[in-house]
C-alpha cells in the first residue's frame, strides 16, 4: 500500500518571485516609515504620557528591536520558509506550540486588517477631505468628513470597500503585486518627503500664523490653548522617568520590520535579501520617525502637542487633530497639498496589503502541514498565490471590521501588542537552541563556530527584551488593553490554536495519517 504524504503535495506551488527591493517594501509596509508613524507617535506618547520625550523614547525603542531584527534574519537566512516563525517553533519545540503562536499571529494580523477599516476613513479619508476641503473652501469635502466622524455607517461605507481593495491587491500574484506595492511605497515616500521638507522649512510662528483663521474659520492658536487650560490641561515638563515609562508606545509603532519572514518562501536570494529587508526597514522607520518627532515638536510646540489631544469633542475642525491636518496647515501650494494627502491617504492600503500577505502565508503553512483543511493550501497555477488562505483572511478581516466599527470589543479586550512580542519571545528561544538540535543548519551562519554561537547570543538578548515588552504590553494601558479580561482572550486565543491542533490531529489519525511527522521535517517552502 503506498504511503500517504507527510505534506499536502510534494511541491508547495509558491516560487521565489520577490526581490530584495520586494522584501524590503513588505517590511517597510507593515512598520509604515512616514507620517502616519511620525503622527502616531506624537499622538500617543503625547495622550498617554505628556512629558515623555518623543525622540528619546524612539531610541530606546529602537534599542529592543535591533536584537530581535537580527534574530529573525539570521532564522530567515537558514530557514527560509513560508509561515516564518511557526514553521521555526513547531520545528524546534512542537507543532502544538508552532500551531499556538502562528494562529494567534494570524489572528492579530487580521485584526489589525479589519481594525484598519475603521481606522482608515476616520483619520486618513477625514484628514484628507477635510485638509483639502478647507484649501478650497470646498464646503462639501468638509461636511463629507464630519460625517465621517459622526456617522458610524457612513464610516463603514468607506471601510468596507477598503478592506476589499487590501484584499485584491494581496492576491494579484507575484509581480503584479510587487508592481503595485512599489508604486504605493513610491507615493507614501514622496508624501513623506513633502511633510518633513514643510516641517524643515517652517517655524513655529509660521504654524501659528497658519492656524489662525485656517480655511475660513475661527480658529486660533491661542484658542487652542485657552480651550486646553480650561479643560484642566496643564502644562507636564519632559523628564526621563516619563520618557522610559513611554518606551513601550515606541515598541508598538516599530512593529512590523520582521514580516516578510512570513514571506521567505517566496524571496530571492534570501540571505542578502532578509538583511536588506527587515533590518533596513526598521532602521529607515526609526530615523523617519525621529527626524519627524523632532521636527513636529520644533514647529508645533511640544505644549500644544499636549494640549491639543486632550481637547476631545471641543476640537473646532473636521479634520482630526493629527500631524497630517498641522502640516497641511502650512502647505500652500494646492497641487502639492494633493501629493501629501495622496500619499498619506494610500499608507493604510500599502500597509494592509501587507498584514494580508503575511496572514494569507501562515494559513498556507498550517494547511500544507494537514493542521488546517489542505484546501487552504492550493496555489493559483496562473498567480502563483495562495487564494483560498487569502479568502479565509479576507473573511475574518471582515468580522473583525464589524466587531470594531459597531462594537467596543476589540478596544477593550484585543490585545495584539502583547500576542506578538510572546510569539517573536518564541521565536527568538528557537533561535537559542538552533545551533544544538539542527548543527546542520546553523552551520552557515556568521559565528556558527564560536563557543557560544553568534545566534543563540543574539537570541538570547532578544527573547529578554520581548518579554521585558510584553510584560510592559500586559501592564500599560495605552498599549494594551490591559485588564483581566483581555488577558483571557489572550490566553484564550492561544488556547483555541491548542484545540484546533487537537481536533485535527485527532481527526487526520483516523485517517491514518499522523500530520506530527511534518513537524520532523523543515517545509513548507
Amino acid at each position: 500500500m503506498r504511503a500517504r504524504p507527510i505534506f499536502a503535495r510534494e511541491a508547495t506551488g509558491l516560487v521565489r518571485q520577490f526581490s530584495a527591493f520586494d522584501a524590503f517594501v513588505i517590511s517597510s509596509a507593515a512598520v509604515a516609515p512616514g507620517i502616519w508613524s511620525i503622527a502616531l507617535q506624537d499622538f500617543s506618547v503625547a495622550s498617554a504620557y505628556p512629558g515623555a520625550d518623543f525622540v528619546g523614547s524612539m531610541h530606546i525603542g529602537v534599542l529592543f528591536m535591533l536584537p530581535l531584527a537580527v534574530t529573525y534574519v539570521l532564522l530567515s537566512m537558514c530557514m527560509p520558509r513560508s509561515g516564518g516563525d511557526y514553521v521555526w517553533i513547531s520545528r524546534l519545540f512542537h507543532g502544538v506550540i508552532g500551531f499556538m503562536a502562528g494562529w494567534a499571529f494570524w489572528i492579530t494580523c487580521v485584526m489589525i486588517v479589519g481594525a484598519s477599516g475603521v481606522l482608515w476613513p476616520t483619520v486618513f479619508l477625514n484628514i484628507s477631505l477635510a485638509t483639502i476641503g478647507y484649501a478650497t473652501g470646498n464646503a462639501a469635502l468638509v461636511g463629507l468628513a464630519s460625517s465621517i466622524l459622526s456617522n458610524v455607517y457612513v464610516s463603514f461605507a468607506f471601510g468596507l470597500p477598503f478592506i476589499v481593495l487590501a484584499c485584491v491587491v494581496s492576491a494579484l500574484g507575484p509581480k503584479n503585486f510587487a508592481r503595485v506595492m512599489g508604486v504605493l511605497f513610491g507615493l507614501v515616500l514622496l508624501s513623506t518627503i513633502i511633510g518633513i521638507g514643510v516641517l524643515a522649512t517652517s517655524s513655529h510662528a509660521d504654524f501659528v500664523a497658519a492656524m489662525n483663521g485656517y480655511g475660513g474659520t475661527n480658529i486660533t492658536y491661542d484658542g487652542i490653548m485657552n480651550s486646553a487650560k480650561s479643560g484642566g490641561w496643564s502644562f507636564t515638563p519632559e523628564s526621563w522617568s516619563i520618557t522610559l515609562s513611554s518606551v513601550p508606545f515606541a515598541i508598538f509603532i516599530l512593529t512590523g520590520f520582521n514580516y516578510a519572514s512570513a514571506a521567505a518562501g517566496e524571496i530571492k536570494r534570501v540571505k542578502t535579501s532578509m538583511l536588506y529587508a527587515i533590518v533596513g526597514s526598521l532602521i529607515a522607520t526609526w530615523v523617519m520617525v525621529v527626524v519627524g518627532c523632532q521636527l513636529t515638536v520644533n514647529v508645533f510646540g511640544y505644549n500644544f502637542l499636549e494640549a491639543v489631544v486632550t481637547l476631545g469633542s471641543n476640537w473646532p475642525l473636521a479634520a482630526a487633530p493629527w500631524a497630517p491636518t498641522f502640516i497641511s496647515m502650512l502647505i500652500h501650494n494646492l497641487p502639492v497639498l494633493i501629493l501629501f494627502q495622496a500619499g498619506w491617504l494610500v499608507e493604510q492600503l500599502w500597509c494592509q496589503a501587507a498584514f494580508l500577505i503575511v496572514a494569507t502565508r501562515y494559513i498556507f503553512a498550517f494547511s500544507f502541514d494537514r493542521v488546517l483543511p489542505t484546501k487552504l493550501s492550493n496555489v493559483n497555477e496562473r498567480l502563483h498565490f495562495p487564494l483560498n488562505a487569502t479568502i479565509l483572511s479576507f473573511i475574518a478581516a471582515l468580522v473583525f471590521l464589524v466587531l470594531t466599527t459597531f462594537t467596543t470589543l476589540i478596544g477593550q479586550y484585543l490585545n495584539v501588542t502583547a500576542i506578538a512580542v510572546l510569539v517573536w519571545a518564541a521565536g527568538s528561544a528557537v533561535a537559542i537552541i538552533l545551533p544544538y538540535k539542527k548543527k546542520e543548519i546553523a552551520a552557515s551562519l556568521p559565528g556558527a563556530k564560536w563557543k557560544v554561537p553568534f545566534i543563540t547570543i543574539v537570541g538570547a538578548f532578544s527573547m529578554v527584551l520581548m518579554l521585558i515588552a510584553f510584560y510592559f504590553a500586559v501592564t500599560t494601558p495605552g498599549v494594551g488593553p490591559s485588564t483581566p479580561g483581555s488577558n483571557a482572550i489572550m490566553v484564550g486565543i492561544f488556547l483555541s490554536g491548542a484545540l484546533i491542533y487537537g481536533v485535527s490531529y485527532a481527526i487526520r489519525k483516523k485517517q491514518g495519517l499522523d500530520f506530527s511527522l511534518a513537524f520532523s521535517e523543515i517545509p513548507p517552502e
